[in-house]
């Protein structure tokens, strides 16, 4: 009798277990869901860096082993971010597109124009949507004329709280070249912070300034930098001069973060 029990008792165990599995199984697949999309910061500006992650539910699996497809329908992405400074020539000119695949779990996404974007992550069958408003960016350029008809570039940060860091690149038009570049006093004096204004790159500036050890960061609004141009010679000079070149100076790319190294999006 003890025999018989124990084999019932075992055969109950096998067909237990051969149930658990096959219920296991039942919920790992198809059950995936991406929960949300998030952005870093929260307010998104206009030629930003922001980080877009993602909440996943995937039973059974691990989220970091899973590929996911990204896709925006407006800006780039890319998979690493870019260096702060932008001072590599390579880093500062790399390629991004509007879709990405990765395992990572955080991509960086360059914003574009003021309005609204679609953001979409694909994990396997699971997809989700988010419309997200792309705001003026807290970083601004005014142009005006200078000395012997050059033009002077002044980029400003308006209202901004904690601000620590700033990097952006001043796009130009091949008629004119760079006579120079100096830091503004937003964040503080020479003795306050650090400051790298690259001109020896072909049709862009990048700069970088940033404050010093644990200093708080500064709020309200100020100037950041000031870079002076002169026109070039040749072909390109007379249209400029002509008002062809619509649009000779751009700003591009604005990366601002907090004394607490996060993303600052629009005020």
């Amino acid at each position: 009798m003890m025999s018989s029990r124990r084999g019932l008792y075992l055969v109950l165990v096998a067909l237990l277990a051969i149930v658990t599995l096959s219920c296991g199984k039942g919920k790992t697949q198809g059950e995936i869901s991406v929960v949300s999309i998030n952005t870093n910061p929260a307010t998104v500006a206009t030629g930003a860096v922001v980080e877009l992650t993602a909440s996943i539910s995937a039973p059974g699996r691990s989220v970091s082993d899973l590929n996911k497809h990204w896709s925006v329908t407006a800006g780039t992405l890319l998979a690493a971010p870019p260096d702060f400074s932008l001072l590599l020539k390579g880093t500062a000119k790399a390629t991004s597109e509007s879709s990405l695949d990765t395992t990572a779990s955080k991509v960086y996404w360059v914003t574009p124009s003021p309005g609204t974007t679609t953001v979409t992550l694909a994990v396997e069958t699971a997809s989700k949507s988010r419309t997200i408003t792309v705001g003026q960016n807290p970083v601004t350029l005014s142009v005006s004329d200078g000395v012997d008809g050059q033009k002077v570039c002044t980029v400003l940060a308006n209202n901004v709280t904690d601000l620590y860091q700033a990097a952006f690149r001043i796009n130009f038009s091949s008629a004119w070249k760079v006579v120079g570049t100096s830091p503004g006093s937003f964040l503080g004096g020479s003795g306050d912070t650090l400051w790298i204004g690259m001109s020896n790159q072909n049709g862009f500036v990048p700069c970088a300034i940033t404050r010093r050890g644990n200093a708080a960061g500064v709020t309200g609004s100020g100037t950041l930098a000031t870079i002076i141009f002169e026109p070039a010679s040749g072909a390109s000079a007379a249209r400029e001069a002509a008002g062809i070149d619509a649009r000779p100076f751009d700003l591009s790319m604005a990366i601002l973060r907090s004394s607490k190294d996060e993303p600052i999006g629009t005020p």
